[in-house]
């Protein structure tokens, strides 16, 4: 007996041991569960604000049903009476309530009518917590790139996902006790750890520039017949981009929101037209292209720096050009033209840019592609953000194609801060989209900006500017005159690649880079209409003149008085600007020029008077040539060579 007993105790005290010592966790685990219960509570995501403050993305409490189906009684009645408030079939929620577990979500932040007829209820085992949701005050604005949130409050793309963690904050809990019921012990809390709120993120968007950029490039679509576009502003100074707009149309049987509130008609006049949305993806920073005749302000300017041209030497420009065996034209036939710099650039020539290319050599021509911000990803760093592509071998016909914007690939942002590196007297100032952050206590902390580097000199810029202004004045980018402001800027007709190789005939991409005022540049703009039928002369450059005004009024960015040309820089003339490097184009319907600004706001400003461009330049019979909305009549001409043949997706 003694031994018996003996042995019984000491299995009890192993067992109380195990119990109270080794397992005591797992037990007080096991025995809370029956009488507490854990919450997590989210942090309260921060907004993300425009750079004045207005809210683009901002969290709001909803409630939150959710249920511990050990205590749920009856499974079949209550999910029936749920099912027609929460929206979700009985036979939905009866496995929910009837799992293995202390907690599940029934619904997520639903809005306050159906939250209280729950409470109403008064079920057993069902409760409510606060959870924030995400809303966006202004709608899609700027969709692609503010991205979106899941369900449980995680940022999935854009902006929400790169800065996530500085935005969802810290999250927090909550024990409490229950009775047998299942209901609260009045002052039963056991723990509580308040959340901590994110921080808010400013950006550099101008929500009123944002929505009037969107409005236009929107309409651009529509009168282009085009698939997608980008429309980018930017100030000059700083970098910051103001408005960055990506739409695209919506393919069949899509239900997804128009992007503008405004519906915009059929260019015809007939059926129903389908309004352009929110691209999915923010496609400026992401999505690439082949820039065509916009990219010979980087060949022209490196040529210039090199001092292996000046704006005022002669070029012969005949109509066709051969090189490594590939015969190469211009966009429209031409006789034998003599062109200064200014007319190559005025009038778009890709013989000309060719031309200068040769004396520029492949070297330095890379040298400069790279300087300018090709080849690699903005500072802005946004998630998915592509590098471009640069030829990943050099051919004999290279040295053609890379000057004139084929065989390269860029984003809308890389070539946007190219041409604003020349509006900022040839710095390059890197483009940025995030200004600040501001903390739970209200302090704003200004994000670092990225280094500038001088790329040309200050003589060159001002050349280049001088040029630019000529396009505009009469050479292929007159749709982007916005008289009394002076515009320098480029356009810019590339044809899109073909999946099965080679090009699209009669598919373009159509674009406009440019700014203004051209005699103290304060914003640059850049436009990208892709698939269409029409030139950029016609699409894009009347979308920038649209932007472009609108910014100017609404920064009360007043006009400035002319000044004379660049040193050693002829201007072209109404007879050397003949339309022959690419069609000038009128704009198209819906996307004509703006009313001007009064009349009384333009500062006295003197002519400029034409420089000579050249004793051995004849004079062309006609003027610019313009085209009509329609598809142009005269595409790309093609290029023969002796044993090959192609198209040049560069028509200027």
């Amino acid at each position: 007996m003694l031994l018996m007993t003996t042995v019984a105790f000491t299995v009890i005290c192993v067992k109380l041991v195990s119990i109270q010592g080794v397992n005591s966790a797992s037990y007080l685990a096991t025995g809370g569960s029956e009488w507490e219960q854990t919450i997590t509570l989210p942090g309260e995501r921060g907004a993300i604000l425009d750079r004045n403050g207005n809210e683009l993305a901002m969290s709001m409490p909803q409630t939150t049903i959710y249920a511990d189906p050990a205590q749920v009684t009856d499974p079949a009645r209550e999910s029936a009476q749920l099912a027609p408030i929460l929206g979700i079939a009985a036979s939905t929620l009866q496995p929910e309530m009837t799992g293995r577990t202390t907690f599940v979500y029934l619904a997520r932040a639903i809005p306050d009518g159906p939250a209280k007829r729950v409470a109403a209820l008064h079920l057993a085992g069902v409760y409510s917590l606060s959870e924030p949701r995400r809303f966006y005050p202004a709608g899609s604005l700027a969709g692609p790139l503010i991205g979106q949130v899941g369900i449980d409050g995680t940022g999935l793309s854009g902006l929400e996902y790169e800065y996530n963690a500085l935005l969802t904050g810290r999250t927090g809990k909550e024990t409490e006790q229950i009775d047998p019921q299942g209901q609260l012990v009045p002052g039963g809390v056991q723990d509580y750890q308040a959340p901590v709120a994110g921080q808010d993120l400013v950006l550099s968007l101008d929500e009123p520039l944002q929505y009037q950029a969107e409005q236009a490039l929107a309409q651009a679509l529509v009168a282009a017949n085009a698939k997608r576009g980008i429309a980018l502003l930017m100030d000059t100074q700083t970098g910051e981009i103001l408005a960055d707009a990506e739409l695209s149309m919506p393919t069949a049987g899509s239900n997804q929101p128009q992007a503008v509130p405004i519906s915009i008609p059929s260019p015809s006049g007939r059926g129903v037209q389908a309004q352009p949305v929110e691209s999915p993806t923010a496609t400026s920073l992401t999505d690439v292209y082949e820039p065509g005749s916009v990219n010979k302000l980087i060949t022209i300017s490196a040529a210039l720096q090199q001092h292996v041209i000046v704006p005022s030497n002669v070029f012969t420009i005949p109509n066709s050009y051969s090189v490594a065996g590939t015969v190469f034209h211009d966009a429209e036939p031409h006789a034998t033209e003599h062109w200064t710099v200014t007319d190559i650039l005025a009038n778009s020539s890709n013989i000309g840019t060719i031309q200068i290319s040769q004396r520029l050599g492949r070297t330095q021509l890379m040298k400069y592609i790279s300087a300018y911000g090709l080849g690699a990803e903005s500072p802005i760093q946004f998630p998915g953000e592509s590098a471009g592509l640069l030829p990943s071998y050099w051919s004999g016909t290279s040295i053609a194609d890379v000057p004139i914007g084929q065989g390269i690939a860029v984003t809308a942002v890389q070539m946007l801060a190219a041409y604003n590196t020349v509006a900022n007297g040839g710095v390059y100032v890197p483009p940025r989209l995030v200004d600040a952050t501001i903390d739970g206590q209200g302090h704003e902390h200004p994000v670092p900006t990225g280094p500038s580097r001088r790329i040309v000199s200050t003589r060159v810029a001002n050349e280049m500017t001088t040029m630019l202004d000529e396009v505009v004045r009469v050479g292929t980018g007159t749709a982007a005159n916005l008289d009394p402001y002076t515009v320098a800027g480029k356009t810019g007709t590339a044809l899109v690649p073909s999946p099965q190789g080679g090009y699209e005939p009669g598919h373009y991409v159509a674009s406009f880079a440019g700014f203004a005022p051209a005699e103290k540049p304060q914003l640059t703009a850049m436009i990208v209409v892709d698939d269409t039928a029409d030139y950029g002369a016609a699409a894009s450059a009347p979308t920038f003149a649209k932007i472009m005004r609108a910014a100017l009024q609404e920064m009360d960015i007043r006009p400035m008085p002319k000044e004379p040309p660049a040193p050693g820089v002829p201007l072209a003339t109404t007879a050397s600007a003949t339309g022959a490097g690419e069609v000038a184009g009128t704009p198209l319907p819906g996307l004509g020029a703006p009313a001007s600004v009064p009349s009384s706001s333009t500062p006295p400003t003197p002519t400029p008077t034409s420089g000579p461009v050249s004793s051995t330049n004849p004079a062309s019979p006609t003027g610019p040539t313009s085209t009509s909305s329609s598809v142009p009549a005269v595409t790309t001409p093609a290029t023969t060579g002796a044993s090959r043949s192609r198209s040049s997706p560069s028509t200027g």
